[in-house]
């Protein structure tokens, strides 16, 4: 009873696929001479759908033409038979929702045309699922706020673009520019509370890090100045002013306490930071003093 049931069934499942290609020419038995698609062989602008295969006979894409140009809805297809792209077309033009999919059907990015042009916002995606970046266009131009994750979701980078310039959001320039200006009067606490502010806008800029360690140095807070320096360097694994000012924030731990000859035990972090601070370039008298003071005996040692 069942293998006849069975039978009918794939009859019929055929029967539609037959069905679902019926009407629609082969994009192999079209040309494009003008630049409008027509069947070989015919001057008439073709209308109508359309379909392509891979050479393994599986469906490729599909679409519909009118008057020679695609328009409407183009669906195309990966091997395995999940859709690789959707995008819409008006007479030839890229209009309306735009999106790609990875093979496991995961969308890769989607995105709205408008006149053949990016417009409005673009989602990228890993394929796990996770937001890539998130941007904006206006006729094409990026424009407005741009925010780049990692695969696990932390923001890794962000910026704001000005007609296809990447640079920092207003508010975040000008927070950090008020605040470098309290930090030149001494004011310190202030400047602080701004750079907190700032980096509440934009957690991903290693120089306003860098800049609210300074401060806290000034203050003698060493602990947490160095947590700032620490995520500087996070962010920005070469920054060279950041590990020199690191290694002078891990020495003026022990001399701000009166302890003026620390240990090479408790010195070696901060000279680490040194000498890595002038194989970077560095080679300010500043960072010469301290490994001359506190990293002699650290490099004997080493």
């Amino acid at each position: 009873m069942n293998k006849p049931l069975k039978k009918i069934t794939f009859t019929i499942f055929a029967l539609l696929q037959a069905l679902g290609t019926l009407g629609q020419i082969n994009i192999n038995d079209l040309e494009r001479p003008n630049g409008l698609w027509a069947k070989k062989g015919e001057k008439v602008a073709f209308t109508g759908p359309f379909v392509e295969y891979f050479e393994n006979g599986k469906i490729r894409g599909k679409g519909e033409l009118k008057d020679g140009l695609i328009h409407g809805l183009r669906i195309v297809y990966h091997e395995n038979g999940n859709k690789s792209l959707e995008r819409n077309y008006v007479y030839g033009v890229n209009n309306g929702v735009s999106i790609e999919y990875y093979p496991n059907g995961q969308v890769r990015q989607e995105v709205n045309f408008k006149n053949g042009k990016e417009d409005g916002t673009l989602k990228a995606f890993y394929e796990n699922g996770q937001i890539k970046a998130v941007l904006n266009f206006s006729a094409g131009v990026q424009q407005g706020h741009y925010f780049e994750y990692t695969p696990d979701g932390t923001l890794k980078a962000q910026y704001y673009f000005v007609d296809g310039i990447a640079n920092y959001a207003p508010e975040f320039i000008d927070l950090t520019k008020q605040a470098l200006q309290l930090s030149r009067q001494f004011k310190n606490e202030e400047a602080i509370k701004l750079y907190d502010t700032a980096i509440a806008l934009n957690p991903t800029v290693a120089q306003a890090y860098f800049n609210r360690g300074i401060c806290k140095g000034n203050l003698f807070d060493f602990v947490n100045a160095i947590q700032d320096y620490d995520k500087a360097i996070e962010l920005d694994p070469d920054y060279m002013e950041a590990y020199a000012n690191r290694g002078n924030a891990k020495i003026n731990m022990f001399t701000s306490k009166g302890k003026l000859n620390p240990t090479p035990e408790q010195t070696e972090s901060a000279c680490e930071d040194f000498y890595k601070a002038v194989s970077l370039g560095d080679t300010t008298i500043g960072t010469e003093d301290m490994i001359y003071l506190y990293c002699k005996k650290f490099k004997k040692k080493k």
